[in-house]
């Protein structure tokens, strides 16, 4: 702790002393609507100030929003701050500087409570910070004025202008005497303010709390479902209202599947105008609030955003979809935090789709005949299937509207948006070229080029055959063919009615860096599916034996040439192979009418319980809620049995359907076009296959020999050895494939890391472990390479019989059964010879060879004898031989021998006898460490010397170390006396200096130093003696340091132990450190360093954390490195008391991590169940 308070306070100087110094004045991630950038967008953004009296050019300068991370993003080129003026910096990630609009490469999000602004230099001389916290709506935080200390909240941003107009810190939000959930009765809820002079208001019918709503004077009675919202005013003017906490409180309302409850502003414009208002509430986006419960009623997450129409024929309807974005700029959250969604591994989502089943609602869509499930159940489908196309993840829900319940619904991952293609291929939203077809067709992301593009895209295909393979290829490298071939499959085995012209999306990403670089399709809406709704489309026909070739006929439908491209792809003879195999491929599979139906009915059972609730509130009866379920299932295993028929009938390329019997003789796994593994577990295999069509069978593994063809009518060629053999079936067929019975050999050398190569029946093989199938009595011999700087050790073999034996090199076997064959080295020990002083005359004959260069390197064998000779520099009388590991066979003698048994180095000492006094060394008289004079020596040893400080001769020293290093705390003048060798009197030289500095006391008082939530304020006083010059307090709860002599400081996050302290440092540099421990109490509690120093010093040796009123069954602390690594992991409280703590050693290793900062993130409930969870900062010192 001493030494990196020491480091800060330095850090400080030079950081505020500097002529150029630029300071961050204020920030704002909360920019909805206030100050647009040059791209007419409402960008956060950082404002620069020039204190000096020169103009600074911030090219070459860094800045960022992670401490880990100081280099994120560094000024790209000129970019002038003037003197006493300021520069904003628009935080939109586009990476830029346009004339005087700068953009950084990344953005600010308020609510992760883990960024920090941090400004540095061209050198990377770190020149301010602040750390970023949420505002409310369009506020901001800066400096009270331009370059001042103090930070405040500022609810008019003055971005481009001298601040003005500054604030206190907002209100405490009310505290709630119990968090909202499932209730089996009624509740009576208290709320509460920690704050003074504070009056609470309330609603209870989801609209948004003001000072005109109703004030809190008692429990509120809650006997139904209810939204209660609430905000704190304080009679202080210059302190804002507070943020708006909210809960859902469910009163003897229970579900099977997870809860949204929405809650918005109920008059005019507002959330319940939006979702029940008739078409003209299509415009409104009001403002509100979500929360996202289990099953369970236990809370997920919660967020504040805005919400806008979903649907279209759909709006029509009582029961609407809407889409949600949460807003981090209102200062709540910035996304939705939850694994969502089964399907996907994501768990954070600014953007949602809120579907009630849209076209296919039940019971308002169509005349009743919904069945509530379409739309999530083919894009549910195409996702477990793995069709090559991006679909809406599904997940049912409840929904509530301002505590009334809405009904069953689905929440929708939203697939056109700059955060899934970010997410999931690394293409932000300014890499990507999105198009989609409504109606008309627009560019959601990449304008103007991505519509230019694409057309240029559909000429080239429509003007140059395809049927070329030169342009089929040019047209795949642009164009991701297996999802126009899934696209087409999919939304006509649906016998979709509302696509091409209508819920079409295509797009590609342009960063190099990143996935899906080739245009490919989305999956919009598929409710108008399966001859449900309306032929938007004017497809041929919806019936379940509709052609599977209808979207051939349909023309240029929508405009942007997908049939066309269509067509002519199919006159390519390998896009068509590709086609009709894929097709029979997902037949197979996920297409298959038992895996439909499987898929169908799992969905059917998770809404099944809730959908009597949903029928009772919105109209219908149940048994016409299953009939219409009862009817998709028919059409779906009535069009499942029509497509292979269909195909052979309007694919005059389809020469008919024919049974393909595949056989496995011996043991070996061959592939059938795509994804169909067959081995000899499963052997043999039959199905269905089209003829007219290349159809591949491939060897995947074992010992191939050859394929066999069993067949009673057409002709076949084909080569019977090759490894991939292609078909096109002119009748029933046996394909029959043929593996020696075989044995797997894994031949491996041990150490892994060398260089060494074995020649394996006549294959050199260099890359280790190596596996490779030989046939039973078959002979395999090994012939290895050995890297030069290893030894040949022994073969181990765990069953076969080695030939001629396991310490010969070069070895053979008859392969009897599966082995791992190892070849065991040594590395050869590295010697390298050196001489001391460098650059004189000397050489050594090393092994018979002159060695003149130094040092020089050799390895050798371990059972070899290396012999040194040396002819010595006539500058020098003699040497001697040292080295570390290895035995001299004639001690220290000139001419010397070894057995190299380890890697070392041998280092000839010359010498002409000298003795020579050094240093310079200043320390401060409470230094722990001392300060050092160095004596040097020519000469063989033992050497012998007297030393005197300031003339007064100290005792003789014998040593054999040179240099010999003397450690003192005497002030004074240090010289050589006398000096002799092993041999005789040598001479003397030099002189040393230390200065040893009288060094302060660091005392201090805190008073109070045990205070309360209520009154958590307290005087510190400096009682340090010395001639004091500079203060650094830390008040140990993550504030910025202070810096006056006495500072009151108050704690404003929570309650726990603070360890203070203070850092005194005088005019010369000395300084010291003293630490004192206040509290800020109530019933629960919880302390935890930001640093510790396991140096093994007896100080601070040991991170622990202090706590009251902590379930200690609930805890859960982990700690990760900056690559997001587990490196500690604790749920036992206990592991980290004072006596026990964490030593700084890595989870598994045990070994010591380095210095630096870390991540931790805990968990915890507090007596009364409130969970508590919290990521931050800890930094390992040593």
């Amino acid at each position: 702790m001493k030494k990196f308070a020491f480091l800060l306070f330095a850090l400080f100087c030079a950081v505020f002393y500097t002529d150029s110094q630029i300071l961050i004045n204020e920030y704002s991630g909360a920019n909805y609507d206030t100050y647009t950038d040059n791209y007419g967008e409402y960008e956060d953004w950082i404002e620069l100030y020039n204190p000096s009296p020169n103009d600074v050019d911030l090219n070459g300068w860094f800045l960022t929003d992670k401490t880990n991370n100081p280099t994120k993003w560094m000024f790209p080129s000129s970019f002038v701050v003037p003197s006493l003026g300021t520069v904003i910096v628009y935080c939109s990630g586009r990476d830029e500087i346009n004339a005087n609009n700068a953009h950084s490469n990344f953005k600010i999000t308020q609510t992760k409570g883990n960024e920090v602004l941090m400004l540095s230099d061209a050198s990377s001389t770190f020149q301010d910070s602040v750390k970023v916290f949420p505002n409310q709506n369009s506020h901001s935080r800066g400096r009270e004025t331009d370059g001042s200390a103090n930070w405040s909240v500022f609810t008019t941003a003055t971005p481009g202008a001298s601040n003005a107009g500054a604030m206190q810190e907002y209100a405490t939000s009310p505290v709630f005497s119990q968090a909202g959930g499932y209730n089996s009765s009624a509740i009576n809820l208290s709320l509460s303010s920690p704050d003074s002079n504070i009056t609470i208001y309330y609603t209870i019918n989801g609209d948004e709390p003001n000072n005109s709503s109703t004030v809190y004077s008692g429990p509120i009675n809650i006997t139904n479902t209810t939204v209660v919202k609430a905000i704190a005013y304080s009679a202080d003017p210059f302190v804002p209202a507070s943020f708006i906490d909210y809960h859902t409180f469910f009163v003897n309302d229970v579900h099977t599947i997870p809860i949204l409850s929405i809650s918005g502003n109920s008059g005019s414009g507002g959330l319940e105008d939006l979702l029940d208002g008739g078409w003209g509430s299509s415009s409104l986006e009001p403002e509100g609030t979500i929360e996202w419960f289990d099953e369970n009623g236990i809370l997920l997450d919660k967020g504040t955003g805005e919400f806008n129409k979903h649907g279209n024929d759909s709006w029509a309807y009582d029961q609407r979809g809407f889409d949600y974005i949460m807003r981090d700029q209102f200062g709540y959250n910035y996304a939705l935090k939850d694994q969502v969604f089964a399907t996907k591994d994501r768990d954070k989502f600014q953007r949602v789709i809120v579907k009630a089943a849209a076209n296919d609602n039940y019971p308002f869509s169509y005349g009743g005949s919904g069945a509530h499930i379409r739309d999530a159940y083919v894009h549910h489908l195409s996702q477990i299937g793995d069709l090559r196309l991006d679909e809406r993840s599904t997940s049912s829900c409840i929904v509530y509207l301002n505590g009334s319940y809405w009904g069953v619904y689905e929440m929708r991952e939203k697939v056109d948006d700059h955060d899934f293609t970010d997410y999931y291929y690394d293409q932000d939203k300014n890499n990507l070229q999105y198009l989609k077809t409504w109606g008309g067709t627009w560019t959601e992301y990449g304008a103007p080029n991505a519509q230019p593009d694409w057309n240029n895209f559909v000429d080239f295909v429509t003007n140059n055959p395809m049927s070329v393979q030169a342009n089929y290829l040019q047209a795949k490298s642009e164009y991701n063919m297996g999802s126009l071939i899934d696209y087409f499959l999919l939304n006509s085995y649906v016998v979709c009615q509302d696509w091409l012209n209508w819920n079409t999306a295509w797009w590609r990403g342009m960063d190099p860096n990143g996935e899906k670089k080739k245009w490919r399709y989305t999956l919009w809406d598929m409710d108008n599916t399966f001859d449900h709704g309306t032929n938007y489309t004017g497809i041929p026909s919806s019936d379940p034996n509709a052609e599977p070739c209808d979207p051939s006929t349909l023309g240029n439908t929508g405009g942007q040439g997908h049939v066309p491209i269509w067509n002519e792809m199919l006159t390519n003879q390998e896009f068509h192979n590709d086609y009709i195999n894929r097709w029979q491929d997902l037949a197979n599979g996920p297409l298959s009418c038992s895996f439909m139906i499987h898929i169908l009915d799992s969905m059917i059972a998770v809404i099944e319980p809730e959908m009597p609730r949903q029928i009772a509130t919105w109209g219908g009866t149940y048994n016409a809620w299953q009939s219409n379920v009862s009817d998709l299932r028919n059409f779906i295993l009535a069009r499942c049995d029509s497509m292979n028929a269909g195909f052979v009938d309007c694919d005059t390329a389809i020469t008919g359907i024919f049974n393909v019997n595949v056989e496995i003789i011996g043991v070996g796994e061959i592939e059938m076009s795509n994804n169909n593994i067959i081995n000899d577990l499963n052997t043999p295999f039959s199905d269905e296959r089209f003829g007219g069509v290349d159809l591949p069978f491939e060897v995947k593994s074992g010992n191939f020999d050859h394929w066999e063809l069993v067949y009673s009518s057409g002709t076949y060629t084909y080569d019977p050895y090759v490894d991939t053999l292609v078909v096109d079936l002119q009748g029933d067929i046996t394909v029959r494939a043929y593996f020696g019975e075989s044995r797997d050999i894994v031949i491996n050398i041990d150490p892994s890391v060398t260089n060494t190569s074995i020649d394996i029946n006549g294959s050199n093989i260099s890359v280790f472990p190596h596996t490779t199938s030989i046939l039973i009595g078959e002979n395999m011999t090994l012939n290895p390479n050995l890297d030069v700087l290893y030894g040949f050790v022994s073969w181990e073999s765990d069953s076969n019989t080695i030939v001629p034996n396991t310490l010969t090199e070069n070895i053979s076997f008859e392969v009897v059964y599966g082995d791992t064959i190892t070849l065991n080295l040594y590395q050869k020990p590295t010697i390298v010879y050196d001489i001391s002083p460098p650059g004189t005359a000397t050489s050594v004959n090393i092994n018979g060879v002159n060695v003149v260069n130094f040092p020089y390197s050799t390895n050798v064998f371990i059972d070899d004898l290396n012999t040194m000779a040396p002819t010595i520099d006539p500058n020098y009388s003699t040497g001697v031989w040292t080295c570390n590991f290895n035995t001299l066979l004639n001690g220290n003698a000139l001419n010397n021998s070894f057995y190299g048994e380890y890697s070392d180095t041998l280092k000839l000492t010359l010498s002409a006898v000298t003795a020579f006094i050094s240093g310079n060394d200043t320390i401060c008289e409470n230094d722990e460490e001392e300060a050092e004079i160095v004596v040097s020596f020519n000469g063989f040893s033992p050497y012998t010397f007297v030393y005197a400080i300031n003339g007064e001769a100290e005792n003789p020293i014998t040593t054999s170390i040179n240099p010999y290093t003397i450690k003192t705390k005497r002030d004074g003048l240090y010289t050589i006396l006398s000096y002799n060798d092993a041999n005789e009197v040598g001479s003397i030289d030099g002189q040393g200096f230390v200065t040893v500095l009288v060094s302060p006391i660091a005392q201090f008082d805190a008073n109070p130093d045990s205070m309360n939530i209520l009154y958590p304020t307290t005087q510190l006083i400096d009682k340090s003696i010395g001639n004091v010059v500079s203060w650094i307090w830390d008040f140990g709860d993550n504030t910025n340091n202070n810096f006056l002599q006495n500072p009151v400081h108050t704690y404003n996050d929570s309650m726990g132990y603070y360890l203070i302290s203070l850092i005194v440092k005088d005019m010369k540099g000395c300084s010291d450190t003293t630490q004192k421990i206040v509290s800020v109490l109530d019933e629960h509690w919880i302390y935890i360093p930001n640093s510790f120093t396991p140096d093994k010093d007896g100080i601070n040796d040991l991170f622990c954390i202090s706590h009251n009123g902590v379930r200690e069954e609930t805890f859960v602390f982990n700690v990760f490195d900056r690559f997001s690594n587990l490196v500690y992991s604790s749920n036992n409280i206990n592991d980290l008391t004072c006596n026990s703590g964490w030593d700084g050693t890595h989870i598994e290793t045990k070994k010591d991590l380095p210095a630096g900062v870390y991540v931790y993130k805990i968990y915890y409930q507090d007596h009364k169940g409130w969970k508590h969870q919290d990521v931050s900062e800890l930094m390992i010192i040593r």
